[in-house]
């Protein structure tokens, strides 16, 4: 049974990427057009993803508090698990603003759409330089109406595990001066943290009530903290 599951967890890994390579490439001409696009493409993509998700690999999902999204301009503040979280965003949201590592766009192909389609990078070592750069892309962002969606923590965490938030939120949140809605879920639960090994399930994605623009640094991050980080242990233990 454990070579069985191997082999189909083998074949979905290969699946996935020649789906991504032939869209990728398929969708080339699309870089020499407007912006708008690319953005139709990347979300296309990603809703083909979980699709593939939910059809070979029996993982499903569902949306909780989608009624607490604002209209307008925010900024998604989310529980990073897996990589199953970038791609349900870009699949959720028609146009959203993904706060992404610059080795990202070192992916062939993918990486020139996610530039076309002008998602926000983040260099880590940049310190005060990025967050300014973070900044500006944001408030392009905030002026065409695009949710802007960042992982706190800035990198994946193990089920159960907290690592330390990131400046880059508050940031978003202090000079956007637009609302922040926290996100819970528990897609590690089903999808391998730091691989691509998935189980048979449903993630559950909790959209948790706005943080409305105007609190302090310190108000804001204990209130995005204990929003993230109380829900997603709810939603674990849902998962038993």
């Amino acid at each position: 049974m454990k070579i069985k599951n191997k082999i189909i967890s083998l074949l979905s890994v290969i699946m996935l990427i020649l789906i991504t390579a032939i869209i990728a490439v398929l969708g080339l001409p699309c870089l020499v057009l407007p912006r708008k696009y690319t953005a139709k493409l990347i979300n296309f993509w990603s809703k083909i993803m979980l699709s593939f998700f939910k059809n070979f690999d029996g993982l499903d999902w569902v949306v909780e508090g989608a009624n607490n999204i604002p209209k307008g301009p925010f900024v998604v503040a989310s529980k990073h698990q897996s990589v199953w979280d970038t791609i349900f965003f870009t699949a959720f949201f028609s146009d959203a603003a993904m706060v992404l590592k610059r080795i990202i766009i070192m992916i062939p192909f993918y990486g020139l759409h996610a530039i076309k389609a002008k998602m926000i990078w983040l260099d880590r070592k940049g310190h005060s330089k990025a967050l300014k750069k973070l900044i500006k892309q944001g408030k392009n962002c905030k002026k065409e109406n695009r949710p802007i969606v960042i992982f706190p923590e800035g990198t994946r965490s193990k089920v159960g595990q907290k690592n330390d938030y990131k400046p880059g939120v508050t940031a978003l949140y202090k000079f956007l001066n637009i609302p922040c809605v926290p996100v819970a879920l528990n897609s590690g639960v089903y999808w391998e943290t730091k691989g691509l090994k998935r189980n048979k399930g449903k993630i559950i994605v909790k959209f948790i009530e706005p943080i409305k623009p105007g609190l302090d640094r310190e108000k804001f991050e204990e209130k995005l903290e204990i929003a993230i980080e109380s829900e997603t242990k709810i939603l674990i233990d849902r998962s038993n």
